[in-house]
């Protein structure tokens, strides 16, 4: 038991690579949404098997074929009734029905976990790709800003310099 009580301890204080590099090299806003969401950029690309450099088509294909695997399997349906098949024989084929279905492994062919597992993985991609495009629009809106005060000081020097031309002609 203390064993499990050091290893415990040991597991805090170790931080894998990938949470490292996410936290301390990708600035503020980064490590805030790894904060957020508990996971990093690094480990939910691991999770659905993609690149950084994949587009967001190929990330939901990924998504969407790892969630489906480890979705439960669809109900079978029943086959109709045959209004032929009465009496002893329908009775007969419930039965044999029902030992197959006794027969069959039964084990677990889905995982909630993983599932929810993929579907963070997903979010946190989504919301560093939305940072990413906040991040672009605020660097466009800055180009945006400058260019406009750089147009407005060449105009507001234009009209400077129509203004002394002005004076100089009255002057002469």
């Amino acid at each position: 038991m203390a064993a499990a009580g050091k290893q415990a301890a040991r597991n805090a204080r170790h931080k894998p690579d990938a949470v490292a590099e996410a936290s301390s090299g990708g600035g503020r806003s980064r490590s805030k949404v790894t904060s957020q969401l508990g996971m990093s950029l690094e480990e939910a690309h691991l999770i659905l098997n993609t690149k950084k450099t994949d587009n967001m088509e190929t990330i939901m294909a990924n998504y969407e074929r790892i969630f489906k695997a480890n979705s439960p399997p669809e109900a079978p349906k029943p086959p109709p009734a045959a209004k032929e098949a009465v009496g002893a024989a329908a009775q007969a084929a419930a039965a044999q029905a029902a030992r197959a279905a006794k027969k069959a492994p039964k084990g677990p062919t889905h995982s909630h976990y993983l599932q929810s597992k993929v579907y963070r993985a997903l979010e946190r991609i989504k919301a560093e790709a939305a940072a990413e495009g906040a991040a672009a629009e605020g660097a466009a809106a800055e180009a945006a800003a400058a260019e406009g005060a750089a147009a407005e000081a060449a105009a507001e020097g234009a009209a400077k310099a129509e203004a002394k031309a002005a004076e100089g002609a009255k002057k002469e």
